[in-house]
C-alpha cells in the first residue's frame, strides 16, 4: 500500500517514514541524493574513462582526499558520480548500477568498448533489449534503448 493510501485509510505510517523528533519539535532539514559512488582501483584511469563515457567533467574535491576520491559532473544532472579508490577486489554482482540510455544501443556499446568497457551479458527480456557491460574495473552498467526521449534530445550527439 502506498503512503497516500495508508493515510487515506487511517493506517499508521511505517516506522521508517515517521518524523524523528527532538523534544517536541521536528528537526527541519533538507536532503538530496548527491553522489553515486563507484569503487575503482585506479583513480586517474577511472576519471578518464568516466569523463569520456559520460561526457562528464572532473569536479573539485577536498585536496586532502584527492588520493581517494574524484568527482565527475555530468551535464544536465544534479547527481554527481564519485569515484572511490579501493584495493578491494570485486566479488559478486553489484546491488546498484548505472543505466545509460541511447537511441542506438549497438553504436553506444561500440563507443564504450573503444574506451575499455567489455560486453558482459546481452539481455532480451521483459520487453527490453539491452547490454550489460563492465568498465575496466569490472563494475557493471547497462546500455539500453531510450527511456526518456525528451531528456535524451538535450544531450550532444557522439560521432
Amino acid at each position: 500500500m502506498c503512503m497516500r493510501q495508508r493515510l487515506e485509510h487511517g493506517s499508521p505510517a511505517p516506522m521508517w517514514c515517521r518524523s524523528r523528533r527532538v523534544g517536541k519539535s521536528a528537526m527541519v532539514h533538507r536532503s538530496r541524493l548527491c553522489h553515486f559512488v563507484i569503487d575503482v582501483s585506479d583513480l586517474d584511469s577511472a576519471t578518464e574513462f568516466g569523463c569520456a563515457a559520460l561526457a562528464a567533467t572532473e569536479g573539485a574535491v577536498n585536496p586532502e582526499s584527492r588520493h581517494v576520491y574524484r568527482r565527475l559532473r555530468i551535464p544536465h544532472c544534479d547527481v554527481r558520480i564519485l569515484l572511490q579508490a579501493t584495493p578491494d577486489i570485486k566479488g559478486t554482482k553489484e546491488r546498484m548500477h548505472l543505466d545509460i540510455e541511447t537511441d542506438n544501443v549497438e553504436a553506444e556499446v561500440r563507443r564504450l568498448e573503444a574506451l575499455g568497457a567489455i560486453r558482459w551479458d546481452h539481455q532480451q527480456e521483459r520487453g527490453y533489449d539491452f547490454w550489460v557491460l563492465r568498465d575496466p574495473w569490472a563494475n557493471e552498467f547497462c546500455v539500453l534503448q531510450t527511456e526518456f526521449p525528451d531528456l535524451l534530445t538535450e544531450r550532444p550527439t557522439w560521432t
